[in-house]
Order: C-alpha cells, then sequence, then structure tokens
C-alpha cells in the first residue's frame, strides 16, 4: 500500500497533508465557486468536480513526491535529504482528459472538432501558470505520454473512487459555444484556482483560514447593509423634512424610485440621474436590496477613474461599516508590488485575503481592473477572483466612459454574467441613453430604467445656464483676465499643458489653485481641501483644473468655464457649478449658476475617440446655440453616442501567430470564441499606452523616504502593505515611453528618471527582479502649485 501526499508540513501546520484530502477539498469547493451557474448549465457539476479531482493528477508521479515534497510514497516517511527539483504535474489530468474525449464517440458532441472539447484541458493544464490559447495547450500535451499519465489514474481511482462514476458514461457537452464557452473557461479556471489556493491555505495557513471565517459573510448580509444605507437616507430626510421642495426632496424622490424596482427579475438596469441628484448611494441602495431580494451575495461597484475610488470607499464605509467591522473592500493599487520567495510571505489583514479573490459583501474597484483584467486578463492572480463576480449586482458608474473601442467584447462579457451567472447589471450616469438596443447593442434590449421619469428630474434640478462661446477662439490671455475678475470660479481644460500654462497667465496667488495628475494625489487632497474651506468661507477662490475634477469631486462653485470637449464632460462639469442650488443675487433671489462653454487657442486633441466625441459635441452645441437650455434634457444625448459609437470601431482586432508563424489578425469575437485568450487579453486595453508608476520624492520627501524605509527594511509584511498604500500617494503615472527616454542618459548627462535605491536594494537581497517603478528625483522641480513641471511636448492628457 502507497500513501500519497498533497502537501508538506508548514510552520503553522506540523501535519502531513494526503493527496486524497487535498483533492477532495479543492473538488467540493470548485463545485461551490460554480454554484449560481449551474441552474443555467447543469452539466457544470460534473465538470467541476472533474477538474478537481483531475487537477493534481500529476502529484502521484513518484519524482514530483520524493524532489518536491521529499516524501517516499512506497515507504510512507519523509527524507529531508532527498535532492529538490522541478517536477511538472499540471499536465497529467490534462493529457487524460484529452484521451478520454479522443475516445468518445463524436455524435455525442455538436462539432468533431477535437479543439471545441477541451474546456477541462484548459482549465486544468494552466492553473498554476497563466490562461494560454490552443497552440500552447496542445504543445504541452504533446509531451506527456499518455501510458505514463493512465498509470497516475489508476493510483487516483484507489484514492477517490468518485472519478470511476463520473467518468463511466459520455461526458455531456456543454451547451455554449464562441464566446460564451470562452468565458465559461474562464470562470472555470478561476473557480479551480481559487479552490486549490484555499484548499492549500487552510492545511498550511491556519490564521489565515481563521480570519476569512471571522469576516465571513453573515447571514442576510446584503439586507444588514441595505438597513444601513436607509438609515443615512432617513436622518438626512429628518434634517431636512421642514423644506419638501429642496433638492434633498427631489433626490428622495429619485432613491424611492429606484427601490421600487429592487425585486424585478435580474438583468440589465439603466439609473439616470442628473448630476447631484444622490446617484452613488441610491445606486448602491438599489444594489444591495435587489441583491436581498434574489440571494445574491456581493455588490461590486466599478468606476471609471482612479481619482474617486478613494472617496467612493469612503463614504462607503462611513455608512456600511461599523467598528472593527470588514464590508467594504477597495481594490486599485498602482502599487500592487509581488516581491515574494516561495513560502515566505504571509497576508495578514482581511483586506488583503479579500483582495485576493474579491470575498467580501461591497467591492469598489475601477473598469480596468474589471475588465481589462478580472474578465479579460490571464493571469491566475487575475482571474482567481472572476468565480466571485457571479451572484453578484455589478454598477458601472459613469457608463459613458467606457473605451467606445471595447463596447462590443465589454458588453459580451456582461451579457454572459447576466444569462447565465445570476447577476443583475447598473449602468449609472447622468449622460444617458450613453448605451441601449437602439445603439447597436441587442444585448440592452430589456433594459430597465430606475427612474423612468429622468427628464422630469433633470428640468427639476436645472441649476446653471449655458453660454457657448464656439464662434471664436478665447485666447489664453482674455481668459486668464476674465478669470481674474470672478471671485470664485473653476476652468477645466482638456490637457495637463493647458492646465499649466493657463494657471501661469492666471498667475501665482494664495487665491489661484491648480489640479491635474501632474501633482501626486497627496497634494491634489490637499489642495482640494484648501480649496473646500475658501468656497465654504467666501474667500476668493480661482481653480484651473484638468478634468479630474468632473466626476466623484464634490466643490460647488458659482461660475465655471469648460474647454470645449466631448458633450458628457460638459455635463459633468456643469454639475460642479451650483450643485446645491443655492446660489443667490445681491437682492437674496435664488439664480442659476452659470456654465461658459468656450473654444480655445490651441485646441489640440488626441487623436480617435476623445478626437470624435469633441467633433460631435461642437456640432451639436452649435444647433443648440440659441436654445442652450436643452442640454439639460437627457434626450439630447441619443443622437450624439449613436454617431460616436458608428464612427468607431467598438472592438479592436487581434493579433496571433497565423500559418508557418507568419502574424495574422482575427476579429476580435473570432479571436476569442477560438480560444486565443494571451492574444484577447493583449487586444483588451482600456488605457492606450502602458504607464510607469513614478514616486515623487520632493513632496513631503522625510514621508516619502520613511514609507521607502520601511517598505526596505520591516520584517513585517503587515506594515510594508501599510506603506506600499500610503506610497500611493506620493506616485504620478507618465506614459511609459516618456519614462523610457526620461531613463536614457541624453548628451552626456546622467538619466533623469533613476530606479528607486531601496527598492533595489530589497530586490537584490530577496534575489528577485526589482519593480517597474521609477523615482523622480529631489534635485527636480515639483512646484508647490503644479507639481512636476518638466516639459513632455507630447504629452496631452485624456485619461484620467
Amino acid at each position: 500500500m502507497s500513501r500519497y501526499m498533497g502537501h508538506s508540513p508548514s510552520k503553522e501546520n506540523p501535519e502531513w497533508q494526503t493527496l486524497k484530502d487535498h483533492v477532495e477539498g479543492v473538488t467540493n469547493r470548485t463545485e461551490e465557486h460554480v454554484r449560481y451557474l449551474i441552474p443555467k448549465i447543469p452539466q457544470l457539476t460534473v465538470y467541476a468536480r472533474l477538474t478537481g479531482l483531475l487537477h493534481d493528477l500529476g502529484k502521484y508521479r513518484d519524482d514530483f513526491q520524493l524532489h518536491r515534497l521529499k516524501w517516499h510514497p512506497h515507504e510512507e516517511r519523509h527524507d529531508p535529504d532527498l535532492e529538490e527539483k522541478a517536477c511538472p504535474h499540471s499536465d497529467a489530468g490534462a493529457k487524460f482528459l484529452e484521451r478520454r474525449l479522443r475516445l468518445q464517440p463524436l455524435e455525442q458532441w455538436p462539432v468533431a472538432d477535437l479543439e471545441e472539447r477541451q474546456e477541462l484541458q484548459f482549465v486544468i493544464a494552466n492553473h498554476h501558470g497563466a490562461l494560454r490559447d490552443v497552440v500552447a495547450l496542445n504543445d504541452r500535451l504533446n509531451k506527456s505520454e499518455i501510458n505514463e499519465v493512465m498509470g497516475l489514474v489508476k493510483k487516483a481511482v484507489q484514492d477517490t473512487p468518485e472519478l470511476v462514476k463520473l467518468l463511466k458514461g459520455p461526458l455531456e457537452p456543454l451547451p455554449l459555444a464562441a464566446t460564451e464557452r470562452a468565458f465559461l473557461v474562464r470562470v472555470l479556471f478561476s473557480a479551480l484556482v481559487d479552490a486549490d489556493r484555499l484548499d492549500t491555505e487552510s492545511h498550511g495557513t491556519l490564521s489565515k483560514t481563521e480570519l476569512r471565517a471571522r469576516h465571513a459573510a453573515e447571514p442576510l448580509e446584503m439586507t444588514r447593509l441595505f438597513e444601513r444605507v436607509q438609515a443615512e437616507m432617513d436622518a438626512k430626510a429628518a434634517l431636512d423634512a421642514s423644506n419638501p421642495q429642496s433638492i434633498n426632496a427631489l433626490r428622495r424622490q429619485m432613491y424611492a424610485s429606484a427601490l421600487s424596482h429592487s425585486a424585478d427579475e435580474p438583468g440589465f438596469f439603466r439609473l439616470t440621474m442628473p448630476t447631484g441628484g444622490g446617484k452613488t448611494l441610491t445606486s448602491l441602495a438599489f444594489a444591495l436590496q435587489h441583491a436581498h431580494q434574489h440571494r445574491l451575495r456581493r455588490v461590486i461597484y466599478a468606476v471609471p477613474f482612479t481619482t474617486i475610488i478613494d472617496q467612493t470607499a469612503k463614504d462607503f464605509r462611513r455608512v456600511l461599516e461599523q467598528p472593527g467591522e470588514f464590508k467594504v473592500l477597495e481594490h486599485h493599487s498602482n502599487l500592487e508590488v509581488k516581491e515574494k520567495k516561495v513560502g515566505e510571505e504571509n497576508q495578514t489583514t482581511a483586506s488583503d485575503l479579500a483582495t485576493e479573490n474579491w470575498d467580501a459583501p461591497v467591492i469598489v474597484t475601477t473598469t480596468v481592473r474589471l475588465f481589462q483584467e478580472t474578465l479579460f486578463g490571464t493571469r491566475t492572480s487575475q482571474l482567481r477572483r472572476l468565480h466571485n463576480m457571479t451572484g453578484s449586482v455589478i454598477v458601472l458608474d459613469e457608463v459613458q466612459s467606457l473605451p467606445a473601442h471595447l463596447l462590443e467584447p465589454t458588453l459580451d462579457a456582461l451579457q454572459f454574467l447576466v444569462k447565465y451567472a445570476q447577476c443583475s447589471i447598473v449602468l449609472c450616469t447622468a449622460t444617458q441613453p450613453a448605451l441601449n438596443e437602439e445603439l447597436g447593442f441587442p444585448a440592452l434590449k430589456n433594459i430597465r430604467d430606475l427612474v423612468p421619469n429622468a427628464a422630469f428630474y433633470f428640468d427639476e434640478l436645472k441649476r446653471v445656464s449655458y453660454e457657448f462661446r464656439l464662434d471664436e477662439a478665447t485666447t489664453w490671455d482674455d481668459l486668464a483676465q476674465e478669470l481674474k475678475a470672478e471671485p470664485q470660479v473653476l476652468c477645466i481644460v482638456n490637457t495637463r499643458q493647458h492646465a499649466h500654462y493657463l494657471y501661469l497667465k492666471l498667475g501665482e496667488s494664495v487665491e489661484n489653485f491648480h489640479l491635474s495628475t501632474n501633482m501626486c494625489p497627496a497634494h491634489r487632497k490637499r489642495e482640494l481641501e484648501v480649496i473646500r474651506t475658501r468656497l465654504k468661507d467666501g474667500l476668493p477662490c480661482r481653480v484651473i483644473s484638468t478634468q479630474l475634477i468632473e466626476a466623484g469631486i464634490d466643490v460647488d462653485f458659482p461660475r465655471v468655464y469648460r474647454a470645449l470637449g466631448p458633450l458628457e464632460a460638459i455635463v459633468q462639469a456643469a454639475g460642479r457649478c451650483n450643485r446645491e442650488g443655492k446660489l443667490r443675487n445681491a437682492a437674496g433671489k435664488l439664480i442659476d449658476g452659470q456654465v461658459i462653454v468656450f473654444l480655445p487657442e490651441e485646441h489640440k486633441l488626441p487623436k480617435g475617440d476623445y478626437e470624435i466625441r469633441e467633433s460631435l459635441s461642437r456640432s451639436i452645441l452649435h444647433t443648440l446655440k440659441h436654445v442652450p437650455e436643452k442640454l439639460h434634457a437627457p434626450d439630447v444625448f441619443l443622437p450624439y453616442f449613436k454617431d460616436v459609437y458608428a464612427r468607431v470601431s467598438k472592438a479592436p482586432p487581434v493579433k496571433i501567430n497565423g500559418q508557418d508563424g507568419q502574424p495574422a489578425e482575427l476579429e476580435f469575437h473570432t479571436a476569442h470564441s477560438r480560444l486565443h485568450f494571451q492574444q484577447v487579453s493583449a487586444a483588451f486595453q482600456m488605457i492606450e499606452g502602458d504607464m510607469m508608476p513614478v514616486i515623487i520624492r520632493g513632496y513631503e520627501k522625510e514621508k516619502v523616504t520613511a514609507l521607502l524605509t520601511t517598505i526596505r527594511d520591516s520584517p513585517r509584511k503587515s506594515e510594508r502593505q501599510d506603506a506600499w498604500r500610503a506610497l500611493q500617494q506620493y506616485t504620478i503615472n507618465i506614459y511609459a515611453h516618456q519614462a523610457k527616454k526620461l531613463m536614457t542618459p541624453q548628451d552626456g548627462k546622467p538619466p533623469f528618471l533613476t530606479p528607486v535605491p531601496e527598492l533595489v536594494e530589497r530586490a537584490s537581497r530577496l534575489q528577485v527582479d526589482p519593480p517597474e517603478i521609477c523615482q523622480w528625483p529631489e534635485t527636480a522641480v515639483y512646484d508647490p502649485k503644479r507639481g512636476i513641471v518638466a516639459e513632455f511636448k507630447d504629452d496631452l492628457f485624456t485619461s484620467l
């Protein structure tokens, strides 16, 4: 009799884990992870259990037992003196299934092509690496000997007789095709990866398992959280009870309208609310109540801009969390650095653990992390959290900001989640209809409006009047002089260069402010605090900003200037003007705020989507020149978005290796349907151009140095992770091609950007590559108002 092991003892557990126990634990977890799909795809139960039972078939190899675990399976003893060497094991289960399916009659399948029957092979073969394509899978399986693998199956059957039962009859094909099948492979892959990690953790790191259990979702979790949002709304209503005609009263009406649909069947929903209407809490309340009504387990709230995620998560925590609780996971780290030797690092907080697999009641993340990484990524660390998106309400804030060139695959992913994974999707914006069937998206045919009479509220909440200055360009000098005459005014421009230049024209003063992503987040937050205080106290306050201030930033100016740009950006800018409707004239009468849309000199915009939107916006604004108040009507956006989506390719081509290794291109849908996972992932890029984090050492330099010292020297991972999070507040992102140029010696001068010494030292000590992060030198200018001031001539700024 032989006994095979799955894992050796650890620091926290002196016991061995048998391979039988590990395999059975992973199998049960994998099935549990796909439970929300099983009602629509009942065959998935067998697929999930086969995946779990066969994922570590290669661990029955004597080489693996001897040289990876240092265990003699036939003598049932540990020998620490055995040589350690690499022993692959994830190929065996995939190879066996390939053989099993080849022997199955082809008439059992809807198509005869063997490549159409590789769901389980993909999942098992790649569960310790990344999700690769069909060619890579076949190349790997061709290296495995089927006779050797069949011997491993005999050993596995002795441990887990269930295998015989599952394989006794023909394996029923899954009823999915094309990209639906591709997404199912991704979800099953996610389920296995997380099941494998969690079972391994439950044996080797008991403290993690206990921590997860302490913060596991309670029964009726969604109901409890909804009650806390409701209490917040009730408190606001009590404060405003004496003024039934206030903005807050209208906000409550829209809130009630949204909640009245919480029992509606899951699917696609649209929440159209004017800027300042309370969209964030309304959408959260609907999502929580809808989740309760339909026994869904979490809310995922995705925002397009990293500049507003901190505030959104902070607001949610204030409302949803009580002392000592963990309910809201914020996941967007720009400095998420992996620096470990295997087995050396340990997670230590509930937030850290939930970040691994999104096991938290409320997730606040970015659309880049949601789509580009979790739904279209390939790495195990990305896909591990995908299965926890099933059974969720997914709220997409500022949905009009989704990249037009990726809309078809984006909606394809959402439709899969709705159709098969018991998800509901809420599309939120003040500029609807951004997406609907009429715009060419059949997936949204039955989308339902949570506030059906939105036009009424847009009219009632009209707080500004527009002026369009588009016939001739406004010079920076003239604009600066006009802004100087205003005691409190906000001017939003399209690029960082324009913000920099206009601020210099305005002049250095305690009354004048500049905001752009040339400033690190800590700097921007500090300036915003001063701006809010001056506005509240009635002090002079003139702000020049890029569009980072347009979404989610709660400021209230009597007058706003907006450089000509996309139509939705202009309306968002208006949301920073007379936000609470309290502006009065000298006689005390309520009046509108003023929004001036102007054509700036040097009106150079990036090519592509942004330029197309600006061009169409200009045309619409010219037609509204004599009736600018119509810009408040939500239906003005239908023809606008229809033209935008008609002019932009809504899915990119996918580059693959064609015949004889020659480069070729496939249509996106075709490439994804054929399971070219890595190539599809490379094509699905929401941000054009790679970005490089740059640490600003010259802003609060003593604090930055202290954080880097902690990262370099602290033996406690929790301290290092806290330091990494804090360090995000002192970074900016620049395009990788610019960073490369600045890291290259020029004209005999040393590089401007250099590696971070503390990170290089730590990486050298760990014998790993240092993270791709550089530093802005302390000797270089970091302006206390403008941030970095290097002249990047090609540095047009459109992505926040």
